[in-house]
């Protein structure tokens, strides 16, 4: 049984590390340092006899879809996060509108069943008593509606994970302010109204990590890497459904991820995220 490459939760290879991709599958191997025990270095096998998937997280694909002949002889999904931007969270982002345009041309060539878009995470947060968010109803709800017209019918979201790094980030950057978890009551309220919108868009609802959020009608568990969709997807061979998950309540299925956190740091800066422990 082939393996399924995830490219990758640790880094956006798309937008800044694609031609470096390129490079290890034209040789047909990478190298994979465990980002938790430096020394130990795997040698993973990229070619189409071991690889059956691709699945790619990114902001940006622009790169990517001027360079589509490296990754033909591979199986391809998507995740493409599209979300209200707000400058106190990102150093840099795509516009919304070139993102979807990016998204309306992958689902041209690759088929909308095979992009899952990311609406997250939702941050919130208070200066002298005013809360903040990058929850935008009308934006969520325009993007809905774009996104729909692609094709594509998936969407996950999450709640910011309040991990310590983050919260001092934002302490150390934002001093008048601080980060604000909206209680269980706030957060399915807002859900409801997610649910709401994307439904009439004809777009389902998925939660990464947090199974207590399933209990929002119209809510499902999310599996980002889902080998039982890629083998209802594939044109090829099958993948293992074994179940590897990264952290609490995720529901994915075994891949190799082939980041890096260190080496590859995402030049997106955004505060809030794990994977990138060189922000500054």
């Amino acid at each position: 049984m082939k393996q399924v490459i995830s490219a990758s939760r640790r880094t956006d290879i798309p937008a800044f590390y694609l031609k470096w991709l390129m490079e290890r599958i034209k040789q047909g191997r990478v190298e994979v340092r465990n980002p938790f025990y430096r020394d130990q270095v795997r040698v993973v096998d990229l070619t189409p006899e071991k690889v059956e998937w691709l699945v790619f997280w990114s902001r940006n694909y622009g790169v990517f879809l001027k360079h589509p002949e490296c990754f033909r002889n591979y199986q391809l999904f998507f995740h493409f996060t599209i979300v209200s931007h707000h400058p106190w969270l990102e150093k840099h982002h795509l516009p919304v509108a070139r993102a979807v345009q990016q998204l309306a041309e992958l689902a041209h060539r690759y088929g909308p069943e095979r992009i899952t878009w990311r609406y997250d995470p939702l941050v919130f947060w208070q200066v002298d008593g005013t809360l903040f968010t990058n929850w935008n109803r009308e934006e969520f709800e325009r993007l809905c509606r774009e996104v729909a017209r692609c094709g594509v019918q998936r969407c996950y979201f999450s709640f910011v994970t309040p991990y310590p790094k983050f919260l001092r980030r934002f302490r150390k950057k934002y001093p008048q302010a601080k980060v604000h978890l909206p209680d269980e009551s706030h957060q399915f309220q807002l859900l409801e109204e997610m649910v709401n919108i994307a439904r009439k868009h004809h777009i389902q609802l998925f939660s990464c990590c947090n199974d207590r959020l399933l209990r929002v009608p119209g809510v499902q568990k999310g599996h980002c890497i889902d080998g039982n969709l890629l083998n209802q997807l594939s044109r090829g061979g099958m993948v293992t459904v074994a179940k590897a998950p990264t952290r609490t309540d995720c529901g994915c299925t075994r891949s190799i991820d082939i980041g890096d956190y260190l080496q590859q740091p995402c030049s997106f800066g955004c505060i809030y995220c794990y994977a990138n422990p060189r922000w500054q």
